[in-house]
């Protein structure tokens, strides 16, 4: 399989790990550390969903490191999250980011490209 397909796969499944760990949090209003709190929240079917996914991220991503230089992995990795996150919690959870914000996060995504640019 292509290298960028799998590293585009990490950050997929990171991606959709927190949107589901956020929704878990909103569910259980973690707001504290409180064991059975912590316990209970680790049933929601959001937290277990997200630490799969973690784990099958994790386990994808000693492919991509096997097949691809880290600075250009995680500089890609780094560009689809630092934009897909705040865009789909904007989507999803009505999250809101400033105009400078957007501009942060465009200038940081070109930046970390630029970085991982093989030239």
């Amino acid at each position: 399989m292509k290298t960028i397909i799998l590293i585009f796969l990490v950050s997929a499944s990171t991606v959709v790990s927190q949107l589901l760990l956020k929704k878990g949090a909103i569910d259980f209003k973690l707001n504290r550390i409180d064991v059975s709190l912590v316990l209970s929240a680790i049933s929601s079917p959001y937290i277990l969903s997200s630490i799969c996914l973690q784990l099958f991220s994790f386990v994808l991503w000693f492919v991509v490191l096997s097949k691809a230089n880290l600075g250009y992995a995680i500089g890609f990795s780094g560009a689809f999250l630092y934009l897909m996150l705040p865009l789909l919690s904007w989507l999803i959870y009505d999250e809101k980011l400033g105009a400078i914000q957007w501009l942060g996060l465009i200038l940081i995504t070109a930046g970390i490209l630029c970085m991982a640019n093989k030239s």
